[in-house]
């Protein structure tokens, strides 16, 4: 779920109000009123979020069982052909696959305005970061958890979809009997790998920058290139692999604010980011929060990621993709041989 914009969000309903909201032709909430307080069977409680093109809701269903669910309706004034494929087509991705660690659609339909929207597995969950700084995880829980984010990565190449947008607020964990559990969510800039897995053809964002700085490949910040494949994906679980074992990110995009953009993608073209224990090590004020974060101390935490955990990270961060991990599979064999010693 996206973060809210706040030009575009004029007005949202309070999670324990008992009115309600219609979405008005710009699709921002609107004067709430008692007689359209559903979409469908669905009856809204809150945004959650707003991204580009649709806003997500809170919203619960009453039969045939009652749950809890995430609402995804398209933004009412981005009404495009490219908004409305887009849409569909995220829609389309998250039906197609079947993982425990990626969030699942449960239904889809439009509204009485004619604005489509689909209604997916609410995950109330946190970035896996938060998650593992919240409850000091280990270098080998985090390991752990981070496999399982890889292999639900692979299912999705398998089902021929790219996420392209793979960073902590898009892996939320949540605690099942008590063991944390990873959920992928929000496939919303998704690109297939083969134009044959859908109907039409998959929206690629040709000569357009999509994704997160911080966590984009350098081939998908480069709007020259045109033929980005999964391993953009490997690596951006580079970014987060090196985020959840040193508490940095290789490159921070705070450096770049003011820049000229082709500056930032020189920087992640031509650069290697440090290793991650040369970035603990060089830190000396804020790795002992990030060592403690772990349950150990700073020495003790770059001598952790010294050797076989760096080597992981650079390959998996390789600028040149020929050397990149080839699959998230890859990346998940060598993470797992750590915690799993023959």
């Amino acid at each position: 779920m996206r973060a809210q914009d706040p030009e575009a969000d004029r007005q949202t309903l309070d999670q324990n109000s008992r009115e309600s909201a219609t979405l008005d032709p710009t699709g921002v909430a609107a004067v709430p009123s008692r007689e359209t307080e559903f979409i469908g069977p669905y009856h809204l409680l809150h945004k959650l979020g707003e991204g580009g093109m649709g806003q997500v809701w809170l919203a619960e269903q009453a039969c045939p069982v009652r749950r809890q669910v995430a609402l995804k309706v398209i933004l009412g004034g981005r009404f495009s052909k490219d908004a409305l494929e887009r849409f569909h087509l995220e829609r389309q991705a998250l039906a197609m696959m079947d993982h425990p660690a990626i969030a699942k659609v449960f239904d889809a339909g439009a509204t009485v305005d004619g604005q489509p929207y689909f209604v997916m597995e609410y995950v109330p969950g946190e970035p896996v970061t938060d998650y593992c700084d919240r409850r000091r995880l280990t270098i080998t829980q985090r390991l752990d958890l981070f496999v399982n984010v890889c292999e639900a990565v692979q299912h999705a190449h398998q089902k021929a979809i790219m996420h392209r947008d793979l960073k902590p607020s898009n892996i939320l964990v949540v605690e099942t009997d008590g063991r944390p559990t990873p959920r992928i969510i929000d496939f919303g800039v998704a690109k297939s790998v083969s134009q044959e897995s859908f109907e039409g053809p998959m929206l690629t964002g040709i000569g357009r920058m999509v994704g997160t700085p911080g966590y984009i490949s350098p081939e998908q910040a480069d709007p020259a290139v045109v033929n980005v494949d999964t391993r953009t994906d490997v690596y951006s679980l580079g970014v987060v692999l090196y985020e959840l074992l040193s508490g940095y990110l290789p490159f921070d995009p705070k450096q770049w604010q003011g820049e000229n953009f082709w500056d930032a993608i020189r920087q992640l073209k031509e650069e290697d980011p440090p290793r991650p224990s040369t970035k603990v090590a060089s830190d000396t004020h804020g790795s002992t929060p990030a060592a403690g974060s772990r349950q150990t101390a700073a020495p003790h935490l770059v001598s952790l990621l010294r050797g076989d955990l760096d080597w992981i990270t650079a390959k998996a961060l390789e600028k040149d993709r020929e050397r990149r991990y080839g699959t998230p599979s890859e990346l998940t064999s060598d993470a797992f041989s750590l915690t799993n010693p023959s």
